[in-house]
Parts: C-alpha cells; structure tokens; sequence
C-alpha cells in the first residue's frame, strides 16, 4: 500500500486498483499528480480496473479534475468504478465529475462498496441499461487482469 498526503493505493487480491481519498481531503493539481502517479504504479505496468472511494473527498478544482480525466488514465485503465457517497451531494459530485471529466474508458458510479466490487457488478440488473453495460465492461476488464 501507498500513502500520499490525501489518499491510499493499493491493488487489491482481484487486480483493481484500489484509491481511497483521506477524510476531508482537498485535493490540489500537485495531490492529483502524485495520486495518478501511485495508482499507475499499483498497475505493475499491466492495464488494469481502478475503484476510487471519493465519499468524504472535498470536491475537486478544474485543474486536478482535468489531470485525472486525461489520457494517463486510458493508458493504464480499463474501467473506471467511483465509490460516491449515496447522498444526493455525493451523487451530484459524481455525475458533475462523469459530465465534465468524461473520463474516457467504462466508468460507473457506486453508493456502496460491496456493490463497487467487481464480483457485485454482476448484480446489477437492468436489462439494457447504460449502467448495466457499464458494469458489464467493468466485469470484463477485471476479467482481463487475472
């Protein structure tokens, strides 16, 4: 496990990396660059899922949403699964960051972390739906790392 000064990675037994934002955590540009740089090294250089506990995070400036949003994300990420507080601020914070990051690769957003587990993307179960075929592309790029 990594510690920066406002989250922890981690990859986890099912080849997600994992990165939960610290407890009223602001994060700055700086912050942004130095949690990309820790999850992209929790890849061990392999392409891989990547699950982001943002539900006490502060939301985050245009600057550090940008340098998350960009192309180092598609490069060593194949889905992208946001843990949101399940509150409607939290879900406001989640779907701003979905309209104006546009993040690029499959991205979901979960209220709870059993469901944010790829084993529990399975259970979601609307026929058709956009989150189902974002869970289902979630599913398939876990699947792809093991």
């Amino acid at each position: 496990m990594r510690e920066t000064a406002t989250a922890l990675i981690s990859l986890n037994t099912e080849g997600v990396v994992m990165v939960r934002i610290r407890d009223g955590a602001y994060q700055a540009l700086a912050d942004a660059k130095e949690n990309l740089s820790a999850a992209v090294e929790a890849t061990a250089g392999k392409r891989r899922p990547l699950l982001i506990d943002i539900r006490t995070a502060q939301p985050l400036d245009a600057d550090a949403r940008h340098h998350y949003s960009g192309q180092t994300l598609i490069e060593h990420f194949s889905a992208l699964a946001l843990l949101i507080d399940g509150r409607p601020l939290g879900r406001m914070m989640g779907n701003v960051y979905l309209r104006v990051a546009r993040p690029g690769i499959p991205t979901q957003l979960f209220a709870d972390e059993p469901r944010a587990s790829p084993a529990s993307a399975r259970a979601v179960s609307t026929p058709g739906s956009m989150a189902l075929a974002r869970a289902t592309s979630f599913r398939w790029a876990v699947g792809q790392c093991r």
